[in-house]
């Protein structure tokens, strides 16, 4: 499981601490999840569920952070999330986990939320209609196989894309996605975000302080996290100078103090040779007029 900044120490002491069946009521009221950072009175989340192929998540996860999805409701966590292609965004998004996809609608149901399928049915509604709920959950189906019974059973509405080409039948599930958060958020009117230069402004600010909710991960899990740890304790320790290590900046003072000091010596030094080099000369003159 991807999750950075997260003390395998701590993700234990919760999972002893708190009681299961409490702990499910609590995320299904919704009284564990933190309030978003934007409060918007039109709100869109994601049900990931049946989902298998990483690098879908992670583009849906990009596109969530991008359009202003508030959370990702993931069901089943004993499942591994895999998030790549999520370009670091993922620190942006709010999840949000549950064992079973009955609690995650619970949780739906209790908070008002529509539950739409984006899915081509008879029934369904041209997403370009915008006939949305102002708080609306998203189910996507697999790659393959499309929604299963029990997502399409959990569904209010169901949403469709249209196509305007002839040459495939569906589009990929990050990119109906994409195209349905976008359609979203601009049905919500919600504020487009700065850019610079050539992109989009990033606000640190925005990072989420509690990223995963309800998350008891697997003993397999607390093992790979208390690696990690470990593994960047020790680059920690091979970054910190060492006592008897000069700093940088002070091996580069003392090569200067010794450049001039050799400087400041070389006139005195080179008198020291000129002097014996004339004592030897008048010495052998001596011993010359002598023998003479």
């Amino acid at each position: 499981m991807e999750l950075p900044g997260i003390d395998p120490a701590l993700i234990k002491q919760n999972m002893e601490a708190s009681a299961e069946e409490k702990s499910i009521s609590e995320v299904q009221a919704g009284s564990m999840i933190p309030e978003p950072k934007i409060k918007r009175e039109r709100e869109m989340v994601i049900l990931v569920y049946d989902i298998s192929k990483k690098k879908n998540i992670g583009t849906i996860i990009r596109s969530a952070v991008a359009f202003g999805v508030s959370k990702i409701l993931v069901v089943g966590q004993k499942k591994n999330l895999k998030t790549f292609g999520h370009q670091r965004t993922r620190d942006f998004m709010q999840f949000v986990y549950f064992d079973k996809f009955d609690e995650a609608v619970t949780y739906l149901k209790k908070n008002d939320f529509q539950i739409f399928g984006i899915e081509i049915t008879k029934e369904a509604k041209s997403v370009t209609e915008h006939k949305f709920h102002k708080k609306s959950a998203f189910i996507f189906g697999n790659e393959g196989s499309g929604m299963n019974p029990k997502a399409f059973k959990a569904c209010d509405q169901f949403l469709y894309i249209p196509q305007y080409g002839h040459g495939t039948a569906s589009l990929n599930v990050s990119v109906a996605a994409s195209i349905v958060l976008h359609h979203f958020s601009n049905w919500a009117m919600y504020p487009e975000t700065g850019r610079e230069g050539q992109k989009f402004v990033v606000d640190q600010s925005m990072k989420i302080t509690q990223p995963h909710v309800n998350f008891k991960p697997t003993e397999k899990d607390l093992k790979r996290l208390e690696r990690i740890a470990r593994r960047e304790g020790k680059l920690r320790e091979q970054e910190k100078p060492s006592s008897s290590q000069l700093t940088k900046s002070e091996t580069t003072s003392v090569s200067k103090q010794q450049k001039v000091n050799n400087t400041s010596n070389q006139p005195a030094d080179t008198a020291k040779t000129s002097n014996s080099a004339s004592k030897r000369r008048k010495l052998s003159s001596q011993v010359t007029c002598s023998e003479t």
